[in-house]
């Protein structure tokens, strides 16, 4: 079987019979083609199955017309919502995308962004990345514009999208409080990131204003994993004078810590609160009901590439540009009275 021709621009202009210069006009969208021979043009281009050619397009424009997207765990459900939110952007204008996975490795890190400046990508979106290690900051000052979304440097000014961290933690805290929780643990992110230290000092803040109990044994350092929550969950449970309710830096976490708690025969929520952040899907199940922070994920991503192809567009020296989107509490089955204020409504109703 012969492999079937590709059907190139000049086949498109001699069944049209027009010049080659009119039909690339036409098919490229240029004003002074006549809406006839437009319509023409795309629907003899349509029959006859042409495609224009990627290659000759990035030529003509000198772009390549794919943006790198990196993100730190690819099994974390939280990421897919900010890729698809890149990704609605980047069908609109035309682009691919190149997805990479660094288990939030830095030397992977490295890898996947030094492959992508070597495929001369027109952007990158970087997502929960390291951002101001020396090798980082070497390949980001390349000269190839990035957005980094959930994750800024403290010693640079970049393009940055997030969400408010504070925030969210301050309404997750503030409604434990409301159900009588005076003990709160806390599950905390990777040291070197910039969310998880604003997330941690919101938590302090918090705690601190509503004169909670501010014992250093409450706080876990972890990551953004279930393994990380249900060690966390082992770890608070099991001291003394154990937590009532638990704030985890993301819904894995908190799932972590549910299963910690069962394992360790801990009712939720009737003996212990369970709070997570990012309003992942499983969230919802019924199963699960996890009370939660929402966080716009898809339309942070989409955000931050829109943000990345005014870069791409203009790549004229400009003042770093910064976008903070609101979180919402989503309450739902994993939150409840404290044990001893149930205990003390209960004694009032008795009387």
């Amino acid at each position: 079987m012969k492999d079937k021709k590709r059907v190139t621009i000049k086949d498109v202009a001699n069944e049209c019979g027009i010049a080659l210069s009119t039909v690339s006009n036409a098919l490229v969208g240029k004003q002074h083609v006549s809406e006839e021979t437009r319509r023409l043009v795309k629907e003899t281009a349509e029959r006859l199955g042409y495609r224009a050619s990627a290659v000759a397009r990035a030529l003509r424009m000198q772009r390549s017309f794919t943006i790198g997207v990196l993100i730190a765990d690819v099994a974390n459900p939280a990421f897919p919502d900010f890729v698809r939110g890149v990704e609605d952007v980047a069908i609109r204008e035309k682009c691919s995308l190149l997805l990479c996975n660094t288990d939030g490795d830095e030397e992977k890190q490295i890898w996947h962004m030094r492959a992508l400046l070597d495929s001369q990508v027109d952007g990158m979106v970087l997502i929960s990345q390291y951002t101001d290690t020396p090798r980082v900051r070497e390949l980001l000052d390349s000269g190839t514009p990035f957005v980094l979304v959930q994750r800024r440097s403290p010693r640079h000014e970049d393009d940055y999208v997030g969400s408010d961290n504070v925030g969210g933690i301050t309404q997750a805290v503030d409604h434990l409080a409301s159900l009588g929780h005076t003990r709160i643990g806390f599950v905390r992110g990777p040291m070197d990131s910039s969310t998880a230290a604003e997330r941690l000092e919101a938590y302090k803040a918090a705690v601190r204003r509503l004169k909670l109990d501010r014992d250093a044994e409450l706080i876990f350092n972890g990551d953004y994993n279930l393994p990380t929550g249900y060690d966390a969950g082992l770890r608070l449970l099991s001291l003394p004078n154990r937590p009532t309710a638990i704030m985890a830096s993301n819904d894995l976490n908190a799932m972590g810590v549910i299963e910690a708690a069962m394992e360790l025969g801990i009712k939720v929520p009737s003996d212990l609160s369970v709070v997570g952040l990012d309003d992942i899907q499983l969230a919802s199940f019924r199963r699960i009901d996890l009370t939660t922070i929402h966080l716009q994920k898809r339309t942070m991503g989409a955000a931050a590439a829109e943000m990345l192809m005014k870069r791409i567009r203009n790549q004229r020296p400009s003042p770093a540009r910064e976008q903070i989107f609101p979180t919402g509490l989503v309450v739902r089955g994993s939150t409840a009275r404290s044990p001893q204020a149930a205990g003390r409504k209960r004694k009032k109703e008795a009387v």
